[in-house]
């Protein structure tokens, strides 16, 4: 196909197009219009997020909160119809809700990546459209892109292709209205990235999620099973994990990584206040530690301070993370190789301490509640099971071999689905 096959031209790439002052500081009154609109859903969400969680359904409900509450179109340019946000504040509105609940945060952090991925191939005519769709309809999108399950057959026919295969992890997939996946024409090895909408014929949707934690992510299988991929809707190249490709488009899998840590990070802060109030309001004191509140003792005290320094430690490693990745979203296809593999070195240091400080966080604040604090209804064992459930993404020990790499041999992490 003449069209398709002009994509693979990689002397002829069209300019980033990028959301609005993404390598900005956030304009201050859009960025605390929508922290405040963060804040209010995630009031909305703390209501009954324990029982929620209990039941462990995919959150419909939970995104047409945020449909209504309009995130959705928060990073789409203004000027196909969207709020025109930055990262740097789609990253506050994520780590608001997450701090409540993991989940929805881990749905709409995934949303605002895999929107933006669209403009990691080489038609951005396909891109202005589906900004404007997601504007104007405000779509929820999820992906269908584990890199460890089989690729995606992409099987010629009349004015496209039929999809088949299946993923098993899909974070979002099932409540959301468009899917970004990338597949291999079987009669010519090209790997094209494409998005489909979610409900349409041979799309098939597992609801197979059942794990320990992410209860309410929607994280369970789809399945293609010839479904009709039309030529308008193919992106480009997928080009995401080439190593001879340009750096640009490798940027995926690190954002992915930039969210996990938020998400991780946002929850050891959820587990530290939640567990304060317990403590201040409902914990009883030791009976030898000579005081009458129990958030008098000098141990619980020392303990919560130890606890929520390596989480604020691990917030500022995080951030300065995340800032890193932006900055590297904002030079587009100019973007270097080495330039990119600073920003993965730095990601990999900061998924290191994320998730030790998350884990000792989410299971070391029962230290600091006391017996009664395990009872099922209290609901403080959500936060360890997310981060749990999270921070085996991927082996974190990789990541520190990426750093200790980087410091003896200055080696850069090889673009992958993980690095």
């Amino acid at each position: 196909m003449s069209d398709t096959a002009a994509m693979t031209d990689r002397t002829t790439a069209p300019p980033a197009l990028l959301p609005d002052s993404s390598t900005d500081a956030p304009r201050e009154a859009d960025h605390e219009r929508w922290t405040a609109v963060a804040d209010e859903v995630a009031a909305r969400l703390a209501t009954d997020v324990v029982d929620r969680d209990r039941v462990g359904a995919a959150p419909h409900a939970e995104v047409e909160l945020l449909r209504s509450a309009g995130l959705l179109p928060l990073l789409v340019p203004t000027s196909s119809g969207g709020h025109g946000g930055s990262w740097l504040t789609a990253f506050d509105v994520v780590s608001r809700i997450a701090r409540v609940d993991t989940s929805i945060g881990h749905v709409l952090g995934y949303h605002y990546l895999h929107s933006w991925r669209t403009r990691l191939h080489r038609r951005p005519d396909v891109v202005e459209r589906l900004d404007a769709g997601t504007a104007a309809n405000h779509w929820l999108w999820g992906g269908a892109g584990n890199p460890r399950d089989a690729g995606l057959e992409l099987v010629p026919t009349e004015g496209g292709y039929r999809v088949h295969g299946k993923k098993f992890f899909a974070t979002g997939a099932e409540v959301s209205d468009r899917v970004i996946a990338s597949g291999t024409v079987t009669t010519s090895g090209q790997k094209y990235g494409f998005a489909l909408p979610t409900h349409t014929d041979g799309v098939v949707h597992g609801g197979d999620w059942d794990s320990l934690g992410q209860r309410m992510s929607a994280s369970g299988s789809i399945t293609f099973d010839g479904a009709f991929l039309a030529e308008e809707d193919i992106l480009g190249p997928g080009e995401q994990t080439d190593p001879s490709a340009p750096a640009y488009p490798s940027l995926s899998a690190i954002g992915f990584q930039v969210l996990l840590a938020l998400l991780a990070v946002a929850t050891a802060e959820g587990a530290l206040s939640t567990g304060a109030e317990y403590t201040r309001t409902k914990s009883r004191p030791w009976a030898t530690s000579g005081v009458s509140a129990a958030d008098d003792d000098p141990l619980v005290r020392a303990r919560y301070g130890e606890l929520a320094s390596q989480v604020r430690a691990a917030r500022a490693l995080t951030d300065r993370a995340g800032r890193a990745w932006v900055a590297a979203a904002s030079r587009g296809w100019e973007l270097t190789h080495e330039e990119r593999g600073e920003v993965s070195v730095e990601l990999s240091a900061a998924k290191v301490v994320t998730t030790q400080a998350a884990l000792d966080a989410t299971q070391g604040v029962y230290e600091l509640t006391g017996a009664r604090a395990t009872k099922t209804g209290q609901g403080l064992d959500r936060f360890w099971r997310d981060v749990r459930t999270l921070t085996l993404h991927d082996p974190v020990s990789y990541k520190a071999v990426e750093v200790g790499d980087h410091l003896l041999k200055g080696a850069h992490p090889e673009p992958s689905g993980y690095s």
